[in-house]
């Protein structure tokens, strides 16, 4: 068995983000974003507090200044702006501090879908494999004399195509290796949700909270 956090950390940053999209507190905004640079600190990501401080800078500003010329004022404005920042501050948090393998096997283990875990899972482990592709697209077209960019409807079009040529590989693949999505499955690995973790996260959240409450 493994203790793991991961759910923990999953559900925390899931609820929170669903309060900060209906509530009114720049409090509870700033003390998310001051946890999350007190994570990358302890952890040391600094990349990610670099992406923390420059990601969300130009729309947090333009709807900023959006707000206070042709909103309700200062008030709103500075809600929206530590709101953006929040919601930034939570996305690269799960980034940092949640494996998704580990997330999809958990829930796997929680009752979720099979199919569905582990065809996020041949997305996960595929995901090298894409970028070699989509590499080699670029290569053969630059032999055609043409270039393809980010923005080039062709491009997507022929990624699209090499995803479902993989899917009957992929799905032949698994069958070949017993997989049975009906059939009771033994697991290698047993996850069991941190209880220390658990209260940790929990602590966390009264004391975020308590900006609504005083």
């Amino acid at each position: 068995m493994k203790t793991t956090n991961t759910l923990n950390m999953s559900l925390f940053i899931l609820i929170l983000t669903l309060e900060i999209s209906f509530t009114r507190t720049i409090t509870l905004n700033l003390f998310l974003i001051g946890l999350a640079v007190v994570f990358f600190l302890v952890h040391q990501k600094w990349r990610s507090l670099l992406l923390l401080i420059f990601l969300p800078l130009i729309p947090a500003l333009s709807t900023y200044w959006s707000v206070m010329l042709h909103g309700s004022g200062s008030g709103d404005a500075l809600l929206l702006l530590t709101r953006t920042y929040a919601f930034a501050a939570l996305g690269l948090s799960f980034a940092v501090g949640v494996d998704l393998e580990e997330l999809l096997l958990v829930l796997e283990q929680k009752g979720v879908a099979p199919n569905f875990v582990y065809g996020l899972l041949v997305v996960v482990h595929s995901l090298p494999a894409i970028k070699e592709e989509v590499q080699a697209l670029k290569e053969a077209s630059l032999l055609k004399g043409k270039q393809l960019h980010f923005w080039s409807p062709m491009f997507y079009l022929k990624t699209i195509f090499l995803a479902f040529s993989w899917r009957d590989r992929y799905t032949e693949a698994m069958y070949s290796h017993g997989y049975d999505e009906i059939g009771e499955r033994s697991h290698h690995q047993r996850y069991i949700n941190s209880l220390s973790g658990a209260i940790l996260l929990g602590g966390l959240f009264v004391i975020g909270n308590l900006s609504l409450v005083i």
